[in-house]
């Protein structure tokens, strides 16, 4: 039985019990026996979660590589899934851990592992999901982060500026893949879609040739700098933190995925008082010289 059927089933039952706790509202010891009985329900009812919507995302092409709806050139298929498989481990890893290594293996990657479920027609699609996730907010997460790069890509075909803030949602680290995944499929001259979620994009191989260009300008950096001011807290739960400089500049990010959970307590201890802060600050500029700053807590001392 599904979660949905046992929701509906565990729904029917109060039902059932409520109509039974009228007829018997006269006798103490079977009215008593139904409120106990319904409120263990209600508790069963409760706790049973909604079904976990698979993670599923389809990449649609048409051009050179594919020949109509019959088929798509398969060394083409294997280099652009690739990078896009990538590009979702890491946006997954940030997503929930804050924070992804240039190399080496992603924490929890596994959890955002997918496969080729499906080969639908249109032009020539390649649907990957993960058709069995036990665990709904890993699931949500991973759909979220399929959404968020398919936002990237459109917006990258789109305006410097929507692409900026687009990039907002996704790690910086992500990045060298999308550029690689675009360069596949705009070398190719193929036409692209993606469905992930509500979101749909369609871009012709010309637009694809403008996102790929868009994102290659795209630079980023990273530096390290002390900040004088006063720390203004951080939380364990989403490992976040707040910073006002003495120039007033309130800075926000993520405490760096080295610092373990014994050093933000004690960092905690210095909650509105007058702190030195090493921050990683990440800059990404854009083609048109626009910047987006990120930033990462390394660690904190008193003044």
């Amino acid at each position: 039985m599904s979660q949905s059927q046992t929701k509906a089933f565990l729904s029917s039952q109060l039902l059932e019990l409520d109509r039974l706790g009228q007829l018997s509202s006269g006798d103490p010891i079977m009215s008593a026996a139904l409120k106990k009985r319904r409120e263990s329900i209600q508790l069963e009812f409760a706790k049973t979660p909604p079904d976990v919507q698979a993670p599923r995302t389809v990449l649609f092409f048409a051009g050179e590589p594919v020949m109509g709806s019959r088929g798509i050139d398969a060394k083409f298929a294997a280099d652009v899934i690739a990078p896009f498989v990538e590009m979702v481990k890491t946006q997954y890893s940030a997503q929930k851990h804050g924070r992804v290594g240039a190399r080496g293996p992603r924490k929890d990657e596994s959890e955002a592992r997918l496969f080729l479920t499906g080969l639908p027609r249109g032009s020539f699609g390649l649907e990957l999901s993960q058709p069995q996730s036990g665990d709904f907010i890993a699931a949500e997460e991973l759909s979220d982060a399929l959404v968020r790069l398919t936002e990237v890509i459109g917006s990258a075909a789109d305006a410097d500026e929507r692409f900026a803030v687009s990039l907002d949602r996704v790690s910086p680290r992500v990045l060298p893949k999308l550029k690689d995944f675009l360069s596949v499929v705009s070398s190719n001259k193929a036409y692209l879609g993606i469905e992930s979620g509500t979101l749909k994009i369609k871009l012709p191989a010309e637009q694809v040739t403008v996102a790929f260009e868009r994102v290659g300008a795209a630079k980023t950096n990273e530096r390290e700098t002390d900040a004088i001011g006063t720390f203004r807290g951080a939380t364990l739960d989403s490992w976040r933190f707040d910073f006002k400089r003495d120039t007033g500049e309130l800075i926000s990010g993520r405490i760096d995925d080295g610092v373990d959970e014994t050093a933000v307590e004690a960092m905690n201890t210095l909650t509105n008082k007058p702190s030195r802060a090493l921050i990683r600050e990440i800059i990404i500029t854009t083609r048109d010289g626009g910047e987006r700053h990120r930033y990462e807590l390394l660690g904190l001392a008193p003044v």
